[in-house]
């Protein structure tokens, strides 16, 4: 037997099966890393909505229990950026009670905050505590609604009727962490005037 009758790979074909393996291989691991930035863009959507969707349920919820009893200090006021009002609110045994209310951004922090007091002392200033409802919120705007227009402000003082709007309009934009990506989210929440 010669040797030239033996057969084996020669030094190019080795290289062409390197070259087509290193494809194979960086092909693979595109796909996966483009599959995992897809997964968690999706995850951070997905928060992000939940965010949503806890604030602004619970703010709608609250702003439609909103009351103005017999107390002349009982208001119900509100401008585009801010919402102070009496409502009844569950407490932890599960018992409704009335309570202070107020929701506002901290814009620095992008933190919607809502502070209640408990035992009204009908002192909007004041608070037993404050909770952060929901992080990474860039806008949260109000309007009012008393009947034929929406209003960028309202004051059951100067309000005619029982001094509560007819409905509040509640806007948030909810934004991923570094503020690149988000949604906006309105809800209409319905009080009751009579």
């Amino acid at each position: 037997m010669s040797l030239s009758r033996l057969k084996g790979f020669t030094l190019v074909e080795v290289l062409i099966a390197l070259a087509i393996m290193a494809m194979i291989v960086a092909s693979t691991f595109t796909i996966f890393r483009s599959a995992s930035k897809s997964w968690q863009k999706g995850e951070a959507r997905s928060q992000r909505y939940q965010n949503a969707r806890n604030a602004v349920s619970r703010s709608s919820a609250e702003i439609s229990q909103a009351v103005i009893n017999s107390n002349v200090l009982c208001k119900f006021m509100g401008d585009k950026n801010k919402i102070s009002f009496i409502s009844f609110v569950s407490t932890d045994s599960g018992v409704f009670e009335l309570s202070e209310v107020e929701y506002w951004l901290d814009g620095a922090k992008r933190l919607l905050m809502r502070n209640d007091d408990v035992e009204p002392d009908y002192d909007f200033g004041t608070y037993d505590h404050s909770d952060i409802l929901s992080d990474n919120v860039s806008q949260l705007e109000f309007s009012y609604f008393d009947g034929l227009v929406w209003l960028d402000a309202w004051n059951s003082d100067e309000a005619s009727g029982v001094g509560l709007p007819k409905a509040v309009k509640i806007k948030i934009r909810v934004e991923d962490k570094k503020a690149k990506e988000g949604e906006t989210f309105e809800v209409i929440a319905r009080l009751r005037t009579a």
